[in-house]
């Protein structure tokens, strides 16, 4: 694949330079390696920020959206499972594995009412809004993997259960791309038929603008990005003019969560080693 850096329109660090925010530490840090004295300080207050928020009993307001999310904040900006809070907030994950989904074990849900609300009008980070069940589980798993817990028997429990039944059309587009990700991703499920036949399933509905019908875009993106196959690198491929014909004027991807999308665009860019 080509570096796509020079054909974009606009440079993206005019963008992510600005961006106070975990997602703007992470991008400068790891996309565009701009390393300064002052980035030490955002990262310490933007810590203190989302851990002054965290409850008690390791969560943020007892919602999985809100804990999830933190989370995968304080992982941009660096901190690994050691850290004494986010230790607490995985704990408060594990404690949520407590359901089944049609007889199979090792899905997350914390039960409480306002979940799939606040689920369904939150649209940041790299989950979206499937059916609640379809979208904690599997952001779980990934937080997990971010933090280097593959191996915990919790989690390979879950994978084993959704690698016995799921199938790409098993449910909406969010709820696919939701699991197709965790999947992609995860070690005991990354080179199964089950993830070479997802990737397959968006390679026939791929248009000929690189877009997948029915499917949110940048996530779709991201997602491909992190496969090792050769399938999900051709549709990457066939993508790169529409990223190219997306980017604002800012240097920025999205409308409704360009923060968000900006960070997909980017961060699936450097994965398959685009940037």
């Amino acid at each position: 694949m080509k570096d796509i850096a020079r054909e974009l329109r606009v440079d993206p660090l005019n963008y992510a330079g600005d961006l106070k925010s975990p997602i703007g530490f992470y991008l400068r840090q790891s996309v565009f390696d701009e390393k300064t004295k002052s980035e030490g300080a955002l990262r310490k207050k933007l810590y203190s920020r989302i851990v002054s928020r965290q409850s008690k009993d390791g969560s943020w307001d007892n919602l999985f959206v809100s804990t999830a999310n933190n989370l995968w904040n304080l992982a941009l900006l660096g901190y690994d499972a050691k850290d004494r809070n986010v230790k607490k907030g995985l704990d408060w994950l594990f404690s949520t594995q407590k359901y089944e989904y049609r007889g199979y074990p090792g899905f997350f849900h914390s039960g409480n009412r306002k979940e799939s609300s606040t689920m369904r009008s939150t649209h940041y980070g790299e989950f979206g809004p499937g059916c609640t069940i379809f979208y904690t589980t599997p952001y779980a798993v990934h937080l997990f993997h971010m933090y280097g817990l593959d191996k915990r028997k919790q989690v390979q429990k879950t994978v084993d259960s959704y690698l016995k039944f799921w199938t790409p059309d098993w449910c909406g587009s969010w709820c696919t791309i939701n699991v197709l990700r965790m999947l992609i991703e995860h070690p005991k499920s990354m080179n199964t038929k089950r993830v070479r036949n997802g990737i397959k399933y968006l390679a026939d509905i791929q248009t000929k603008t690189g877009s997948w019908k029915g499917f949110p875009f940048y996530h779709t993106f991201h997602a491909l990005s992190r496969a090792k196959q050769t399938a999900a690198k051709k549709q990457l491929e066939r993508t790169l003019p529409s990223i190219i014909r997306r980017q604002n004027k800012d240097g920025s991807w999205g409308k409704k969560e360009p923060e968000t999308q900006t960070f997909l665009v980017l961060d699936g860019l450097k994965n398959a080693g685009l940037l």
